[in-house]
């Protein structure tokens, strides 16, 4: 008995020594050159067989670190059913966030940020979105398989990922808010509170460069030729990076002559969505409700062209002729259809009443016929994914997934 006090004071004193005020290793980084892999963090595959010629649908899960499998054929037919629901991070027993996926052209391989960030998880590293102290990952994963084929570490919040057209390079933001904070509390300058970009081979999964960006920036695209990438930055700006000289400073365009610092913003742009036909730049940004149009001619806002929202907009996509917008609100759980040309709401799609909460984004089939809306739920119980008729203006099927789902993205059968 005695032997048992000892040692649990003993236990006492050793939790004491590493409580997190006390950590010798808090807040050291490895050297910026250095980059770590877990080794086979999951032993074998699962048994989903791959996706059919209509594709795929998936869906990152960031409350249970799973991703969602969904047929892409079955989302306009009764029944529609998750195929399964498998696993995806570095760490079996942690929660580390998944958030947002980027398929490479092939179908062959998708790619997940790990932003180690857990809503509510109140302790550890880990914190709300935007919000975590530990290093992020960027995971490349197999279609067929889901097994982890290659990994990159990279910088601590990782935010939205994208593929290029030819599937060679991925780009990877870091929403890291967390960094605002801190440099605020001690009086740093907006300068210190900038994160960076990851640009990372596809194929071996190491990193070609990390640009300096902006404060907190999270949503990533390119223009169509793929020298330019646009990003929405916290600080009520967007970043435009030239890609073919990415040493050199972005430049940063407020989104409003109201704009806020990345301390006090006014706007926090989150989201961004680009005309597949000029190349313009629907800036999402929350706190101001509004859509805010970046000009690609002219690499300036266009305030005559913002639209006001009931709710906050998120990520949306276009029909392929660049006509209508389809716009997912938070707030108000309704997709919004715009006149892209006129800035005109044509109509507005109500979700609430199919079980949406929290809307995300917003995902056309090849076909353009529907959207494939997901929402976050609660972010404590599953979310949903709903499957919309645009035609009609009605939900088709409505299907519960992970918690806290907030990407949807398909894997093959793109168009």
């Amino acid at each position: 008995m005695r032997r048992s006090r000892v040692w649990l004071s003993a236990l006492g004193l050793l939790l004491a020594s590493c409580g997190e005020d006390s950590n010798p290793f808090d807040g050291v980084k490895p050297p910026d050159g250095l980059q770590y892999a877990h080794p086979d963090p999951w032993a074998a595959g699962v048994g989903v067989p791959p996706p059919g010629p209509g594709g795929r649908v998936i869906i990152t899960n960031s409350m249970d670190d799973t991703v969602s499998l969904l047929e892409l054929d079955g989302a306009t037919k009764p029944g529609w059913k998750e195929v399964a629901r498998v696993p995806v991070g570095l760490n079996p027993v942690e929660l580390e966030g998944p958030h947002h996926t980027a398929v490479s052209p092939d179908g062959k391989h998708y790619y997940v940020g790990i932003s180690n960030y857990v809503p509510g998880g109140g302790s550890g590293p880990h914190g709300a979105h935007g919000t975590g102290a530990d290093d992020g990952y960027c995971l490349k994963m197999d279609a067929s398989t889901h097994r982890l084929v290659g990994s990159v570490r990279v910088d601590p919040n990782p935010g939205d990922v994208i593929v290029s057209r030819d599937g060679n390079t991925l780009y990877q933001t870091h929403f890291d808010t967390l960094k605002i904070t801190e440099v605020a509390r001690r009086g740093g300058t907006q300068e210190e509170m900038f994160a960076r970009m990851a640009v990372i081979d596809a194929k071996t999964m190491t990193r070609k460069s990390m640009v300096t960006v902006c404060p907190a920036p999270h949503a990533v695209r390119l223009s169509p030729d793929e020298r330019t990438a646009y990003v929405a930055c916290w600080s009520d700006e967007v970043a435009i990076v030239d890609l073919t000289t990415p040493t050199e400073k972005p430049t940063r365009v407020k989104v409003s002559a109201s704009a806020g610092t990345a301390v006090t913003p006014r706007h926090q742009p989150y989201a961004l969505t680009m005309s597949p036909t000029t190349g313009d730049v629907w800036v999402s940004s929350m706190a101001s409700r509004e859509l805010q149009l970046l000009d690609a001619k002219t690499r300036a806002m266009n305030p005559a062209r913002t639209i006001r929202l009931p709710g906050a907009p998120m990520f949306g996509d276009f029909s392929a002729d660049g006509k209508t917008l389809y716009m997912p609100v938070q707030g108000v759980e309704s997709l919004h259809v715009i006149d892209a040309d006129t800035g005109a709401i044509r109509s507005e799609l109500e979700l609430a009443d199919a079980g949406c909460l929290n809307v995300h984004q917003a995902h056309l089939t090849p076909d353009g016929t529907h959207a494939l809306v997901v929402c976050e739920g609660d972010r404590l119980s599953p979310g949903t994914l709903h499957s919309v008729n645009l035609a009609q203006g009605t939900v088709v099927n409505t299907v519960r997934v992970g918690i806290f789902p907030d990407s949807v993205n398909i894997l093959g059968g793109q168009r």
